[in-house]
């Protein structure tokens, strides 16, 4: 069957020109498809636009390319009908480059400012929310026999999130077709099909083309000024017209290049290289060489050009030209001789005739006959600006050979004559992902700045996306990754950008790479978690109290996210100087505390006094903090609201986010970053709602590239809480119920940390802090759980709470002889603390392995 569909497909490509929305068209169906465009037009848009597909599908057909597969065959020869073989094969591997997932989330970072611009978010520190929405329906008009230009002005219209139709020659091959046909069969979604249509007929269709302009909010026109002209004029009033072009380049080399032997060859080598490149076939080839020197001079330094052309002309392979193209050649040449006896011009030609220089001693830009033609002609800096700005439409590229003290004045006197880049010679035809074409980013002429002024409702919601399911694929059917397996993971990368590691709290010291990028996708999104959560960037003076260096991030997580919301922000992190910070707090008027629960709780215990009537907002990260630490904390300091900031780890990002109607350990996942498992304690099996199980991160590969996190085994147990959530997110809930590593072994079963600190909470109202160490004295196995020595609970009550709440201590202490449980209380500064993050540790094991 899939044998007898691949045939029926390729005799489809063979008889039917247009690949419409999925599926092969004739001519005749293509007219009763366009009558029903608008309403496929309108279910679509109407959907969030697929980038996660695209980004994948985009891979895919990037690696068959590289690989030379049955795709990367079929395209070269479509290729190879208008172009030599060895030009093929370079542009199909600059299409390779050009597809990579990185390529283009670098190009939506550069062009958009974003990841995912098309997501509706606030506009911190203000209420309103901005986002780049495509335009609709883009309707490309592409120039005849430049293959690859449709391909990748298809992924630009894709990138930008619109629906696209791309309308080719009738002369062209089907391989745009075919790449659109590729992008859609390596789509696992199915639903990049319904943006792409590719359409071959010709432009004296005018009916077709009117048809299908009426249907357009923005026609992207590649083409000539009369092809430019006829568009515009079909177009419907108030489409908008985005028009790529013909442009002209020009080298150019400053006084103080030209004066220095060694750099002007160096500049002339540079620009011989420029000339040959592509055969002068980019709008960014240079065409004309200013050079500023005296008459005299010029004719040296063609010389000298000449030279260097010669040899490296050979060393690039070329093409020749057709026979149109041959003759403008000789014609400008005949010209140029003929102008000679006047004393105007000289041309120095190779030999074999694959390369001329004409020397012209009038002022002016020209174009050449391309095909490693190039005029060289003086140039008066002072006038460079009349001379070009009447040109300024045409300019692109300028290569420019100048020393530091004449950069900035030629680089402004260059862009006021309408020239777009100034690149180094040699360089001219290069290029970096990102950058503008023509002066502007495609992207954006691709999109609309939209805005939203929500109504109150909305005061605490920081993106749209967390009001809309989101889109939830099955677990990838791949092995879980344990901490040993991300360290692999993650010890490949060269260069990271930046590393954090883990506090230690687990024993094991976990370096965690992100690129800049990353960070800060993530870091915006955990802005939206804090708003959540309740902190008004408009209104609330915070307090930074996480611990700061050794590598550990929360600290500068936080830094970097208060920035992004504009809020106002005292750094003053994890100091044990209390009188200073509450006094810091109270001069300033601090109205709200971020850190770690152990921290805060010392700090209020301490200065709760001066703190209460002033600190309205608490909110901890980084470890758990009990009901009765709440309750005293509203209670008898009088803060208004305490919340968890965010759940996250150093390795994973951020994980969850609490709303107002989350309490204790329940939280929202950061569906746009993270999808998450919930599966058995003992086994790779998910546990059903509401039952406790391992948790299992898999991060989205848009927002980290590096590791490849994927069913990453946190270390975290939790549960999946039933039910829509009164705040109206649509962000599934869950509840953190504690660390796989608060369970330990101390001479019989198995406890756990939590159910100390929960019976210590839940039956004694006990807030302050508490930690267990597992000792041996001979024989015997001793666990000691420590409590403050302020709390005003005794010992002996303690220890006989714990026994008579906690069946296995009472086990433990009844049936084994070598076991003992004792409560301890110590001051605040004996409790033992990670030192990268300053974190209590829940269990010291001291004893001797």
């Amino acid at each position: 069957m899939e044998i007898e569909d691949k045939e029926h497909t390729m005799d489809a490509r063979a008889t039917e020109r247009h690949f419409w929305f999925g599926r092969w068209l004739s001519q005749e169906a293509l007219e009763h498809e366009l009558g029903t465009l608008e309403a496929h037009i309108a279910d679509t848009l109407v959907q969030p636009f697929p980038l996660e597909a695209l980004l994948a599908a985009a891979q895919q057909v990037a690696d068959s390319l590289a690989q030379g597969s049955e795709l990367y065959q079929r395209l070269a020869a479509l290729a190879a009908h208008t172009n030599e073989p060895e030009e093929v094969a370079q542009l199909l591997q600059g299409a390779a480059q050009a597809l990579q997932r990185d390529a283009l989330l670098a190009r939506l970072r550069a062009e958009l400012g974003a990841t995912h611009p098309a997501s509706i978010e606030r506009r911190y520190p203000a209420r309103q929310f901005e986002a780049w929405l495509p335009v609709g329906c883009l309707v490309h008009v592409m120039p005849s026999n430049v293959f690859l230009v449709a391909a990748l002005g298809l992924i630009e219209g894709l990138l930008a999130g619109n629906l696209n139709i791309v309308k080719l020659s009738a002369r062209d091959s089907s391989f745009a077709a075919v790449f659109a046909e590729a992008l859609c069969e390596a789509d696992a979604s199915g639903q990049l099909r319904n943006y792409i249509a590719v359409l071959r007929f010709p432009s004296s269709e005018s009916a077709t083309l009117e048809a299908l302009f009426s249907h357009a909010d923005t026609l992207s026109a590649w083409g000539g000024e009369s092809a430019i002209a006829a568009i515009r004029r079909m177009a419907p009033q108030g489409v908008r017209v985005v028009t790529w072009g013909h442009k002209l380049s020009f080298g150019y080399l400053a006084a103080d290049i030209l004066a220095d032997e060694t750099t002007r060859s160096q500049a002339l080598k540079a620009f011989s290289a420029d000339v040959c490149r592509l055969d002068q076939q980019a709008c960014s080839s240079p065409q004309t060489l200013f050079l500023e020197c005296n008459p005299e001079a010029l004719h040296a330094y063609a010389d000298e050009l000449a030279a260097h052309l010669a040899a490296i002309s050979p060393t690039i392979p070329g093409q020749t030209p057709e026979t149109a193209e041959q003759a403008e050649i000789t014609t400008v040449t005949q010209v140029a001789k003929a102008e000679e006896a006047l004393g105007l011009t000289r041309v120095i030609e190779d030999p074999e005739d694959r390369w001329r220089i004409y020397v012209d001693t009038r002022p002016g830009l020209r174009p050449s006959p391309l095909f490693r033609s190039i005029w060289v002609k003086r140039v008066d800096r002072g006038q460079l600006v009349k001379m070009l700005r009447p040109m300024r439409a045409w300019l692109q590229t300028c290569g420019l050979a100048c020393g530091l003290g004449s950069l900035a004045e030629l680089t402004r006197a260059l862009f006021a004559t309408g020239v777009t880049r100034v690149v180094r010679p040699g360089e001219m035809t290069d290029s970096y992902v990102g950058a503008p074409h023509d002066g502007v980013y495609a992207l954006q002429q691709f999109t609309r700045r939209v805005t939203l002024d929500a109504p109150e409702s909305a005061h605490d919601a920081g993106s749209l996306s967390q009001l809309e399911t989101a889109a939830r694929g099955a677990p990838p059917l791949v092995p879980i990754m344990t901490k040993q397996g991300f360290l692999e993971a993650a010890a490949p990368v060269g260069t990271p950008e930046l590393i954090f590691r883990s506090g230690g709290s687990s024993g094991v010291t976990v370096f965690s790479t992100f690129t800049w990028a990353d960070y800060h996708a993530q870091m915006q999104t955990a802005a939206h978690g804090l708003l959540a959560a309740g902190f008004d960037p408009q209104q609330d003076y915070a307090m930074n109290l996480f611990m700061a260096g050794n590598m550990y991030g929360s600290f500068i997580s936080f830094w970097t996210i208060l920035e992004k919301m504009g809020a106002r922000v005292v750094p003053m992190a994890m100091v044990t100087d209390f009188a200073m910070i509450a006094s810091t707090i109270a001069q300033l008027k601090v109205n709200t505390l971020i850190g770690s629960p152990s921290h805060l709780i010392a700090l209020f215990e301490q200065e709760g006094q001066r703190l209460n009537g002033v600190v309205e907002k608490v909110f901890y990260g980084g470890e758990a903090l009990t009901r009765a630490q709440r309750r005293r904390l509203q209670e008898t300091f009088g803060v208004r609201t305490v919340k968890s900031v965010a759940y996250g780890s150093n390795d994973a990002g951020p994980i969850g986010y609490q709303c107002a109607h989350c309490t204790g350990g329940e939280h929202h996942l950061f569906e746009s970053i993270q999808d998450m498992e919930i599966v058995a304690l003992e086994e790779d099996a998910p546990v059903p709602s509401g039952e406790t199980g391992r948790i299992l991160l898999t991060t989205s590969a848009s927002l980290r590239s590096h590791p490849s996190i994927v069913r990453y085994e946190i270390g975290d147990t939790g549960r999946w809480l039933e039910g829509p959530c009164a705040c109206g997110r649509q962000d599934r809930r869950f509840e953190l119920q504690g660390r796989s590593s608060d369970l330990f072994k101390a001479g019989g079963p198995f406890f756990n940390a939590r159910r100390f600190s929960d019976i210590l909470d839940s039956k004694l109202e006990y807030s302050g802090l508490s930690q267990l160490h597992v000792l041996e004295e001979g024989n015997n196995i001793i666990l000691e759980l420590w409590i403050h020595e302020g709390s005003g609970l005794s010992e002996d009550v303690v220890a006989q709470s714990i026994r008579r709440h906690y069946p296995e201590v009472e086990f433990c202490c009844t049936v084994s002889t070598t076991f003992h449980f004792r409560v301890k209380t110590v001051a605040d500064v004996a409790f033992v603390r990670v030192a990268a993050s300053g974190k209590l540790k829940p269990v010291c094991d001291h004893r001797i392995h």
